[in-house]
């Protein structure tokens, strides 16, 4: 009997010893709480899913422009490092200038060659002008001594003919007035003369005037050529690829920069075909970049392409067969970027992006 006391004494320090379960009720209102403080933020996720159409097959695009000589030569100099930021008008490289300014020179001179003939000419017309007056009032004066002796001679031979004047009279009459003619004659050859030189010098004027008209084609071109011997950049950007080097030699049409547009970005992204039914133009979009944790962009829906990504593949789909496979299609939809420019968190294409699209209820 005197061991008993002992194991209920054993018993009792047992159950003093072990943790108490904690009750039902405290446990129930620990969720409670936890469930309130967490609700709001789950109604409001919940309710952004809803609303929000997202994918994370989407991506930014820019405007690239493709910089090329419009003149072949040797590059001399290259003013620009890759990655490196211009502004619009900056010269970025430079093609060697002594063929061009040679060229210019020439063209220069045939210019000053086309006008001092034009002035010859002009000073030659003027002559050839007064030549052709003078024989004309020479043509005159013969055609007038040419009636008079005409006029003498009939009435001399009249009066040859009454017996009243010799012969000989008659003749020197008659001579006279063939001397007349002829001088008359030889005056309107001379008028027909000063005409075609006259003519001739005018031709000469309107083809001195189209070399005029050339010179001066060919010597604005030697200047277009000169200007074009520095290449400028287009527009405000990023030079996100540099061919040129200095001494290699540069041709019309070959790319020697690529530049990025700055500030001309916006999102392509690749929505199911299913996720478009309530997706408008101008709808808003919240954009996250991969490459900025927790940075919110904003922008809004600017269009859809008229046609599912595979149908503007290298090789569309062919569905006419026997495999025939269901494939939900995806629809690229241009989502224009509406944030200012941010120094701290720059855009640039390529980078991956996840876009919510507001659609609502």
């Amino acid at each position: 009997m005197s061991d008993q006391p002992k194991e209920n004494n054993v018993r009792t320090k047992f159950k003093l010893l072990q943790p108490k379960k904690p009750s039902k009720k405290g446990f129930l209102i620990f969720i409670l709480v936890v469930l309130a403080l967490l609700s709001p933020f789950a109604y409001q996720k919940i309710v952004y899913s809803l609303t929000h159409q997202s994918t994370d097959d989407a991506y930014i695009e820019g405007t690239y422009i493709y910089i090329s000589p419009q003149i072949s030569g040797k590059i001399v100099a290259v003013n620009v490092e890759r990655y490196q930021e211009v502004k619009k008008g900056q010269v970025i490289a430079e093609i060697e200038t002594s063929d061009y300014t040679n060229a210019l020179n020439l063209n220069e001179a045939a210019l000053n060659k086309a006008k001092a003939t034009i002035n010859e000419l002009e000073s030659s017309e003027k002559q050839a002008e007064a030549a052709l007056q003078q024989a004309m009032d020479n043509y005159s004066s013969a055609e007038a001594q040419a009636e008079l002796a005409q006029k003498e001679r009939v009435r001399y031979e009249d009066l040859y003919k009454q017996n009243a004047v010799s012969a000989d009279v008659y003749d020197t009459y008659l001579t006279k007035e063939k001397t007349a003619v002829a001088a008359m004659k030889a005056a309107q050859k001379a008028v027909t003369r000063a005409k075609a030189a006259l003519d001739t010098i005018r031709a000469q004027k309107v083809t001195a005037l189209y070399a005029i008209k050339e010179a001066k084609a060919n010597l604005d071109q030697a200047l277009i050529n000169v200007k074009r011997t520095k290449i400028y950049a287009p527009e405000d950007g990023y030079i996100a690829k540099k061919f040129a080097e200095v001494g290699n030699y540069a041709v019309p049409g070959q790319t020697l920069f690529i530049l990025v547009k700055k500030n001309d970005l916006w999102v392509t992204a690749n929505f199911k075909e299913t996720q478009l039914d309530k997706m408008r133009v101008g709808q808003k979009v919240d954009i996250y970049v991969d490459a900025y944790p927790g940075i919110k962009f904003e922008g809004h829906v600017e269009s859809f392409q008229p046609g599912t990504g595979a149908v503007f593949s290298l090789l569309p789909p062919e569905n006419a067969t026997g495999n025939f496979v269901k494939v939900v299609q995806r629809v690229p939809v241009r989502i224009a970027i509406d944030s200012p420019y941010d120094p701290k968190h720059p855009l640039y294409p390529g980078l991956s992006v996840n876009p919510y699209v507001d659609t609502g209820f």
